[in-house]
């Protein structure tokens, strides 16, 4: 089933609508309602992505744009395509079937992918500490536990010793996600690399374990996918009572990148382009409550950019508009959404504009922004 964003699945059009309710206890991706002559109901927010449930039915959750299901899975890619958690290479030049796959499988192809490559150019070793009761004696013995376990069995050791091991915090947090994704065959033939990796069962301490310098910086693309894929938030795998899992991204933050990527890009030549500055607050007396614009454009003039994913602006948006305006010194504020009226609202020497950016065309709604 595909939907958009904000669409209601009604409980008479879903015949798993019980199970799928329950992901309205997160609180966050999905909501439930009433209405009369209807029934009930549960609505998409502003994430997309999938929902899937462990009987195979899935919901894939789309943005809310007049256009056909894969012009805008093309646009959710290259939209996480500029988050800095997911620039990869791998990802970024990668030629994906979204007219055939969904979000879920474009990410799980993608993810498995580059654990095939860690796995062609050898999986790191190092030497990790064991601790065992053996028969041949070798390290360190641990005197207090070798009394406690070996006082009936002479002939062993219970020792600390050093052994070269691919046995370490990222093979087994990568096996911990491939075990999660072990539905899909190329998982499960992955897998047989890690045959003497334990499973990670503590993500947290794993993931503090981990340390990417210039001897694995090979790993580091790979541990952020894998971050997100166990516990992510924007990444999100959500369990519920139905273990079902859910793969989805927060539009306003997926928006606020794209354009800001574009932005450096089309106005690199004439402005000092700055991303979510924090350079003042609110007040002065105490400084608190930081201002922190999408794109600042510094020129010969300073030029704030801010971005929004909805159709139209609320109050606090003018609000913050002119916030920044006041205290961030630009005379020029420009709010971008995705399918909006063009709009000016001008006082005390300030303009704000409201202005429509095209989605599938950011780059040439910018230039055309200002006249460029």
């Amino acid at each position: 089933m595909i939907i958009r964003e904000y669409e209601r699945i009604f409980a008479d059009d879903c015949p798993h609508f019980d199970e799928l309710s329950k992901f309205t206890e997160a609180g966050e991706f999905l909501s439930f309602g009433w209405q009369r002559g209807r029934g009930a109901y549960v609505q998409a927010k502003n994430y997309v992505g999938v929902i899937r449930l462990p009987n195979g039915f899935q919901i894939e959750i789309l943005p809310k744009l007049n256009a056909p299901p894969e012009n805008l899975r093309g646009l959710v890619v290259d939209m996480l395509r500029t988050l800095e958690e997911f620039s990869c290479k791998k990802f970024v030049d990668a030629d994906l079937d979204t007219a055939r796959l969904d979000l879920y499988e474009i990410f799980i192809r993608v993810y498995l992918g580059m654990v095939t490559d860690l796995v062609k150019r050898g999986l790191k070793a190092s030497y990790v500490v064991r601790e065992d009761n053996l028969t041949v004696f070798k390290g360190k013995l641990l005197v207090k536990e070798n009394l406690r376990r070996n006082v009936a069995h002479r002939e062993r050791f219970f020792v600390t010793f050093d052994e070269y091991s691919i046995d370490r915090p990222e093979h087994r947090l990568i096996k911990a996600a491939l075990c999660k994704l072990r539905y899909v065959k190329s998982a499960r033939r992955l897998l047989g690399a890690f045959d003497t990796v334990t499973t990670s069962t503590n993500y947290a301490k794993d993931f503090a374990a981990v340390s990417i310098d210039r001897t694995n910086h090979n790993y580091k693309a790979v541990m952020n996918w894998t971050r997100k894929i166990l516990a992510g938030k924007s990444f999100t795998p959500f369990a519920g009572k139905t273990e079902a899992t859910a793969l989805l991204f927060d539009m306003n933050r997926l928006f606020e990148a794209y354009v800001a990527a574009h932005a450096r890009k089309v106005f690199a030549d004439r402005f000092t382009v700055k991303i979510q500055a924090r350079e003042q607050f609110l007040f002065d007396e105490p400084r608190r409550f930081g201002l922190k614009p999408d794109i600042i454009l510094d020129g010969y003039e300073r030029i704030i950019l801010d971005t929004k994913w909805e159709l139209k602006p609320t109050p606090a948006d003018m609000y913050q508009m002119f916030a920044y305006a006041k205290r961030c010194g630009a005379r020029e504020i420009y709010l971008l959404l995705p399918a909006t009226e063009n709009a000016s609202y001008r006082t005390e020497g300030l303009t704000i504009q409201v202005c429509r950016v095209n989605p599938f065309d950011v780059s040439a709604s910018l230039k055309t922004l200002l006249n460029l």
